[in-house]
């Protein structure tokens, strides 16, 4: 599996999902389909992108979006905001700041991180071996900024502060 047939999986469950929850019932049939081979791959992928995504810049609009944003709860803010699709996913990479643009979104979808692996789990007895998170090292985030600086929120992040600032 390369990367456009996993965007594919992903885009085809987003597409006539009603909600992040229909978003899950869709994408948990589709990857429950897959073979143990394909599961490894998928979750490779998945690891691949959700730990490069690991940004101050994406954080701190997770942070606006969500209200604060810990450590867990950013994973859980990548996670949802893979099952967007690649098209919602790589502008927001972009300019995060598009998210703005998004309806009542969830914003946390931690359901999403461990769909691959229950799979493979239930296909094969096992656990998803170690080997799929080879690869996925989390880039050096540098120095960061004062997410509480609504002054420099609002400068980094117009659309998003403008909606989901208290203040």
């Amino acid at each position: 599996m390369d990367v456009s047939a996993f965007w594919k999986i992903i885009d085809d469950a987003r597409t006539n999902a009603t909600d992040d929850e229909d978003f899950l019932t869709r994408i948990d049939s589709r990857v429950r389909m897959l073979e143990p081979a394909e599961l490894l791959e998928f979750q490779r992928h998945f690891n691949k992108i959700h730990t490069e995504s690991y940004s101050w810049n994406l954080w701190g609009a997770a942070y606006l979006m969500n209200g604060g944003c810990s450590d867990d709860g950013f994973d859980y803010f990548r996670a949802w905001l893979l099952a967007q699709g690649r098209d919602t996913f790589e502008k927001a990479i972009e300019d995060p700041d598009t998210l703005a643009a998004l309806e009542d979104p969830e914003g946390e979808l931690e359901e999403f991180m461990y769909l691959a692996p229950q799979a493979y789990e239930g296909k094969t007895r096992e656990q998803m071996p170690d080997s799929v998170f080879q690869g996925a090292t989390r880039p050096e985030l540098g120095e960061g900024w004062d997410f509480d600086d609504d002054a420099e929120m609002k400068e980094r992040y117009p659309k998003l502060f403008a909606k989901y600032a208290n203040g």
